[in-house]
């Protein structure tokens, strides 16, 4: 009677040591299949933003450039229909930063315009108050304090419009720094998301 119940413990042991293998063949099977298909979602999802990324970049460049669209909400509303689809949820992310890399050059290319303004503006002063002191010399005694009122107040437009240059010179420097890390940060996430889709496209 001993020795019967050792042979069925030993039966139950030996049992339970196959059933323990099969479990583990199993569980390596699923969890080769889990990453097989997790490699696969991940390499689609990248492939799909690069793709879309790819297709949209020259449009929404062109929409930056157009000279219709001339404030915020117009740009926002084209880039909504013709980028995005009019989808608020699951938009392109590298299109989306792309989007943010443009609209600081937006706003640095708005400085440089306003200073190249202002600059045209200083000059056609300039030349005014040229002229004005050029008749003041041979101006009556009546039309003298005219023309001195008239060549005072050209001259505060004038340091108006070189304080309005230095400012935004200065405002321009820094955006211009700003927009530059921002684009190499931009470049350098492009960069690395080709490499990932490439690495991933190795294991498939």
């Amino acid at each position: 009677m001993k020795y019967l119940k050792n042979y069925l413990l030993f039966l139950e042991a030996d049992e339970n040591i196959g059933t323990d293998d099969i479990k583990s063949v199993d569980a390596d099977t699923t969890s080769k299949s889990n990453t097989e298909s997790t490699i696969t979602n991940s390499l689609q999802d990248t492939h799909k933003l690069l793709k879309e990324f790819g297709e949209m970049k020259t449009k929404m460049e062109n929409i930056f450039k157009d000279p219709k669209i001339m404030d915020d909400a117009a740009l926002s509303a084209a880039l909504f229909t013709k980028i995005y689809n009019s989808k608020k949820e699951n938009q392109n992310t590298l299109l989306k930063e792309y989007e943010t890399v443009l609209r600081m050059e937006r706003k640095k290319d708005a400085y440089q315009d306003e200073i190249e303004k202002a600059k045209d503006e200083v000059k056609s002063t300039n030349d005014y108050i040229y002229q004005l002191n050029r008749e003041l010399k041979g101006a009556s005694a009546k039309r003298k304090p005219q023309i001195v009122s008239s060549i005072k107040k050209n001259q505060e437009t004038l340091k108006e419009l070189n304080n309005s240059i230095l400012s935004n010179n200065k405002l321009l420097s820094q955006d211009t720094i700003k927009w530059k890390k921002a684009q190499d940060d931009f470049n350098k996430k492009v960069k690395t998301d080709q490499e990932k889709n490439r690495n991933l496209m190795s294991k498939v």
